[in-house]
Order: C-alpha cells, then sequence, then structure tokens
C-alpha cells in the first residue's frame, strides 16, 4: 500500500483502528485508574500511621 499525498491522513482510517486505539484507551486508562487507588491507598494508610 502507498501513500497518496493528496489524500488526509485519516481518511484511509479503518474501524479496525478506531477499535485498537479505543482498546489501548481503555487499558491506559484503567492502569491509570489502578495506580491512583493504590496511591491513595498508600496515602491513607501512611497519615494513619502518622496521627
Amino acid at each position: 500500500m502507498w501513500i497518496d499525498p493528496e489524500r488526509p491522513a485519516l481518511a484511509g482510517r479503518s474501524s479496525f483502528g478506531h477499535q485498537q486505539e479505543a482498546r489501548m484507551f481503555k487499558f491506559i486508562g484503567g492502569t491509570m485508574g489502578v495506580i491512583f487507588l493504590i496511591g491513595l491507598i498508600v496515602v491513607i494508610l501512611l497519615l494513619k500511621l502518622i496521627f
């Protein structure tokens, strides 16, 4: 497949590309959520130890 300079970059995207992108963002979001929750638990436990 060759790249046509006349066509915009996003015009050739298939739905498969969008599905892959959505899956990637879900994974990144879930990972960030888990890291946030673990950090929150650690901070709460540290505060309980201090006070």
